[in-house]
């Protein structure tokens, strides 16, 4: 025992020793800085691209930082002194559609203007006395919707001034309904939010808060028509007020007038706001959160508690939260917060800070909270001391809001750094070609113009953005910083040998891809608040954290309670109940929404008691496991759609269209996205959701080549036509592959397999069907894409998609959110249409394709099986995933939108009604694979097949057919392992084979 305790130890004090070294090592590594000392400085360079002139960017409008960079150097100034202020009813034209009359709206007597419809627009002339810079601001009322906010573009003379101007928010207004609520467990779960109607009056400002201020608009004297157009929900306008920028304050001047108006500090008054309280906030998604330290008020250790407020979801640009309280006296009072910012590792998280509406001075719009893996006080103020806060007495509001303005110019020096990286990579492939010969000499600095400067100049950019990050207040370690540091490290090493440019090209396109994800990662700015501080000065402040010994007793009593408590049940816990068992294989957030909308809507209606357990996504083989040993439950839900066939044939499933209304629910769905869940006639699950495939491209890189928006390519034989032209301007076209996970393979090629007219199986899944003539040839046009046009074998598409390296591409569901929520430079910019097909001998384009998603199932093990069907007909019932939908998004932001498989449900959702439109276009032509037994050896060896033909070079039939050798092999084997004969009929099912769990 005591030689165990001593190689114990040491093994201990050497993993310290090896960790204290690493992040040694990993600091000093990150900031080494003489590097910089060989870099030549170059004066009157031209580090413009050749491409510039057909820039990709020259159809965007300029950033808003450079827009009054631009103004600012032409001698642009603040006007003074000036205010106009339009009613909504004084437009001076609006569109023909969409725009409609409101009357005594929120209780404002009079008729306003609300636009109603997507693109819906008004007009408005407005009068300058002089040049200069001027803001705008609006009355708004939101009206019903599909909960999201409400976003505008402005057009000032027919153009926008600068992208942001094309996507505005305007936020909604969110409060609780009722109190908390408590499951018979003791834990604690958020009240439903929703949204509290009323006008509100909004500055034009940045949407991702990377701008401090409102916008300026640089106007010339005279006459100007200001359009407002509808992007998303509608809402009514009040009145529009131009007027000159209004600055704040500093500190300093409202210091001065604190002293000459006489106030004075009180005295012996502390308050503490609980975060969790907020009384109105601008998005559902902020919400009451747990946290276990155990200082965080209130504390509760045998249950959860709801007691802080934001963390990861209160993280975007226009964010807010409101609180409201109450001060005995009127006097001078300083005002802190308790708060947890450990999501940006090194990097400070910023909030602007608002009193009854008003900015109290200029340092409020950015409080700095900086990072530190633990609980801290903030005590608003600065280097001279602490800032102090007059209030009169009585009732208050505080509102705090998501400011990133501080990283703003950094974040988009990276982007426009990137850009650069981009156009150079386009003009070395001009002259390489898109798969180079790296030990060629291809003497690229004679071809490309001040290469050497350009790449030194670069790494100066990436250098100057360091130097910027460390003033303000980023911390020597972060890892976060090392990618801008091995960002500028590369580019002096490729200055330095040009020759390795054509090899290295993979590594720019890696190193693109990290820096996107970089400043997309800055862009959100998490915070966690458990209370707010108003207090008199001079009074004490309380600890950031509980003493060591106290976290450590609180750790050990969690401890000792996860060997007692099951973790796996989620809200009403029923004991020897009558009750239904359902697992859900999803996210805790996720199944806490199911959990509440059972309790709320399916009880009281069917008067049947649910149990809900979670159980890891992904990981079926607990289904597996559990089905064995007897204890499945009744219905399993957020099943990978691969599963329900494996339980089928083993007789593990009920059979659902032996209810009487089988058919009336399957035609809630797509007849397609139903054939992956038949087995021997019989129907064995319900989809949930389903991926989708699209095609999605550029509209102002498209334009440039002369491809106009009615010419973008509906069949793949144009999609041939076009690589050429994208290839010799140095761009692509993207088709996805993902060769590290052969799982996906299946789906890449299942398009122009079903466009040809092509099966996976034939004989009732008997044999495969990849050696007939539709699937060799899809087999030739699917290896064809990679190695007679050479597309990308591997590539980020989102980010070359945003670079303009790839302006055209099939991607999935993830691309829509991720360009619709992380892209609001190309807002307007893009498309989204049915992915390319084949042309039929009747004139009409064969587009489908897949998306196979989760599923909802019915164990056959279950005695309560018509309680069940009602309960997965309620599920997957148009309003129930609605509802779903609408409380995912509210809780978990647009990244959790439901991609529901119920058609019906998937219209009422807040998409956009273009982007809805050609989703259930793509959706007519929408076809699944079927699952077979050993169908996992189709998916391995279409894997296989694409990496012989493209990497290896072998002749299509021969690849296919040693696949289609293998794969009947392992499908007869199947076959014969559970007893189905040749005509496709289970023989004596699952107990002749000891239940036929293997």
């Amino acid at each position: 025992m005591l030689t165990f305790l001593r190689k114990f130890k040491v093994t201990i004090a050497v993993i310290l020793l090896l960790g204290l070294f690493l992040a040694w090592w990993n600091g000093t590594r990150s900031y080494d800085d003489t590097i910089m000392a060989t870099v030549p400085v170059f004066a009157d360079v031209d580090e413009s691209s050749i491409l510039q002139q057909e820039d990709i960017k020259s159809k965007l409008e300029p950033s808003y930082l450079k827009y009054a960079e631009t103004h600012n150097k032409a001698g642009a100034k603040d006007t003074e002194s000036f205010k106009q202020t339009i009613a909504s009813m004084a437009y001076s034209a609006i569109s023909p559609q969409g725009a409609q009359v409101q009357e005594d709206l929120g209780g404002r007597s009079g008729q306003v203007l609300a636009l109603m419809e997507e693109n819906s627009w008004a007009e408005y002339k407005i009068h300058v006395p002089q040049d200069g810079y001027y803001q705008i601001g609006m009355n708004y009322y939101t009206l019903p919707g599909k909960r999201s906010p409400v976003v505008r573009a402005v057009r000032i003379d027919g153009e926008y001034p600068f992208f942001q101007a094309k996507k505005i928010d305007f936020q909604r207004m969110w409060r609780e309904t009722g109190k908390p609520w408590y499951d018979n467990q003791g834990n604690e779960f958020n009240p439903r939010r929703l949204e509290a109607s009323g006008w509100q009056y909004r500055e034009f400002r940045d949407t991702e808060g990377k701008v401090y201020e409102p916008f300026r608009f640089f106007l010339k004297r005279g006459e100007h028509t200001l359009r407002i157009e509808a992007v998303r929900e509608p809402a009514a306008m009040g009145d529009i007020v131009v007027h000159s920028p209004v600055a704040a304050p500093s500190y300093a001047q409202i210091r001065e007038e604190y002293d000459r108006k006489g106030y004075k500090p009180v005295r012996d008054f502390s308050l503490h706001i609980q975060a969790e309280a907020a009384t109105l906030r601008s998005d559902p998604t902020l919400k009451r959160i747990e946290d276990r330290e155990p200082t965080t008020e209130p504390f509760n250790k045998d249950a959860i508690v709801l007691n802080s407020f934001g963390g990861p979801t209160w993280r975007s640009g226009g964010q807010w939260a409101e609180w409201e309280f109450e001060v005995p006296e009127s006097g001078l009072y300083h005002i802190g917060a308790r708060y947890g910012q450990w999501y940006l590792n090194g990097f400070p998280a910023q909030r602007s800070l608002t009193i009854d509406g008003k900015l109290p001075f200029a340092e409020a719009n950015a409080f700095t909270f900086p990072y530190a893996v633990k609980w801290q006080i903030a005590k608003l103020g600065n280097e001279d001391g602490l800032y102090l806060f007059y209030l009169e007495k009585g009732k208050h509001t505080v509102r705090m809001e998501v400011q990133v303005g501080a990283l703003g110019s950094v974040l988009e020096k990276i982007t426009d750094t990137t850009h650069k990286i981009s156009m150079l990579s386009r003009e070395v492939i001009r002259v390489t070609g898109t798969n180079p010969d790296p030990n060629g000499d291809w003497r690229l600095e004679e071809s490309i113009p001040n290469l050497v400067a350009r790449l030194y100049m670069m790494a100066r950019d990436f250098d100057d953005v360091i130097q910027e990050l460390y003033k303000l207040g980023v911390k020597e370690g972060s890892s976060d910083i090392s990618t801008i540091y091995q960002a500028r490290d590369q580019m002096i090493d490729i200055a330095r040998d040009t020759k390795t440019i054509p090899a290295r090209l993979g590594a720019i396109t890696d190193l693109q891809s990290s820096l996107g994800l970089w400043v997309n990662g800055l862009s959100k700015q998490s915070l966690i608040l458990d209370y707010l501080i108003v207090q008199s000065p001079g009074r004490s402040w309380p600890k950031g954290e509980a003493p060591a010994y106290v976290r450590a007793l609180t750790m050990a009593g969690d401890f000792a309670k996860s060997f007692t408590k099951d973790y796996s049940g989620v809200g009403n816990v029923y004991g020897n109940e009558e009750t239904l068992d359902v697992w859900v294989a999803r996210g805790r957030d996720w199944v806490q929404i199911i959990k509440q909308m059972i309790d709320e809507d399916f009880t009281p209606e069917t008067g049947i008691k649910v149990n809900v357990n979670v159980i890891p996504a992904q990981q079926m083989q607990i289904l597996l496991l559990a089905n064995t040993a007897g204890l499945a439950p009744d219905v399993a839900l957020g099943v990978e759609g691969e599963v329900p066939i494996d339980f089928a044939v083993r007789d593990g499933l009920v059979n659902l269209n032996r209810f009487p209304d089988y058919k009336d629910v399957a035609g809630r769905f797509r007849p397609g996205a139903l054939i992956p869940f038949k087995y021997n006639g019989g129907d064995y699950a319900l989809p949930e959701n389903q991926n989708f495939f699209m095609l999605f491209y550029r509209k102002d890189i498209l334009e440039q080549l002369g491809v106009s928006e009615d010419d973008i390519p509906q069949t793949w034989d144009e999609v041939l036509n076009l690589i050429p032209m994208l290839q010799q301007n140095g761009m692509d076209f993207y088709y996805p592959h993902a060769p590290n996970n052969p799982n996906l393979a299946i789906s890449e090629f299942a398009p122009f397999l079903f466009q040809y007219g092509g099966e996976f199986y034939r004989e009732d899944g008997d044999k495969s069907n990849l050696d007939a003539p539709e699937a060799l040839q899809a087999m030739k046009q699917w290896t064809g894409l990679f190695t007679n046009y050479k597309i990308q074998k591997q590539a980020d598409f989102y980010n070359r998609f945003r670079s303009g390296e790839m302006p055209i591409g099939v991607a999935d569901y993830s691309t829509y959110i991720l360009l619709s929520t992380a892209a609001p430079e190309l807002t307007g910019w893009w498309g989204m249409k049915p992915i390319p097909g084949m042309k039929q001998p009747d004139g009409r384009i064969n587009r489908a394709t897949g998306g196979l998603g989760q599923t909802g199932m019915i164990f056959k093990s279950s005695d309560k099986q018509e309680q069940a069907w009602t309960f997965l007909k309620w599920w997957t019932s148009a309003d129930a995933q609605e509802k779903f939908g609408t409380e995912l998004e509210s809780l978990l932001g647009v990244e959790a939108r439901w991609n529901t498989a119920n058609v019906e449900a998937l219209k009422r959702l807040p998409w956009q009604k273009a982007d809805i439109d050609a989703i259930l276009e793509q959706w007519e032509w929408f076809k699944e694979r079927e699952i077979v037994l050993g169908g996992y050896y189709t998916t391995r060896y279409i894997a296989n097949m694409w990496n012989e033909i493209v990497l290896n070079g072998k002749v299509i039939r021969e690849a296919v057919e040693e696949g289609v050798r293998e794969i009947n092999k392992e499908l007869r084997k199947k076959r014969e392992e559970f007893g189905i004969d040749d005509a496709g009929t289970a023989k004596q099912a699952a107990a002749d084979q000891g239940g036929g769990w293997p």
